[in-house]
């Protein structure tokens, strides 16, 4: 993992919404390593997790995150969200009346945060295809 320094910008946290992110990724194995915290670099004051450098997000809370890779890619909405049904699903779904863009087979949701930051979509060499859906209400 790459040494980015942390940024200055904090994303609010409320502890009744969810960020929530889906992806292609092409294993089990590098999903773990996309949002594996790696807490010597957080302790150095780097960003510890490959996700947080594609998307500017310093950290997380693991008890507070969902992270989900299925077995099949699918456009469907309740089969991503199958074992991460923790927010208001209803509301995607009037975002994606038609299902998702394109076929996604992960989905990362970080319970109590806000996040707006610029980035909404990233290819990343190594760990594949990541998108920013939305902020939604949890539970």
């Amino acid at each position: 993992m790459k040494q980015v320094e942390q940024l200055d910008v904090s994303y609010s946290t409320d502890e009744n919404r969810c960020s929530v992110f889906v992806g292609v990724c092409e294993s089990r194995e590098l999903f773990e390593q996309y949002w594996e915290k790696d807490y010597e670099l957080l302790w150095d004051d780097y960003i510890g997790f490959e996700m947080g450098i594609d998307f500017g997000i310093n950290t997380y809370d693991e008890d507070f995150a969902v992270m989900v890779l299925q077995k099949h890619s699918t456009t469907q909405i309740d089969e991503i969200v199958k074992d991460a049904e923790i927010f208001d699903i209803d509301a995607l779904k009037r975002m994606y009346p038609d299902g998702l863009d394109r076929p996604y087979n992960a989905i990362i949701i970080l319970h109590r945060m806000i996040y707006d930051g610029p980035i909404k979509e990233v290819q990343n060499e190594t760990f594949g295809y990541f998108k920013f859906l939305g902020v939604f209400d949890s539970w």
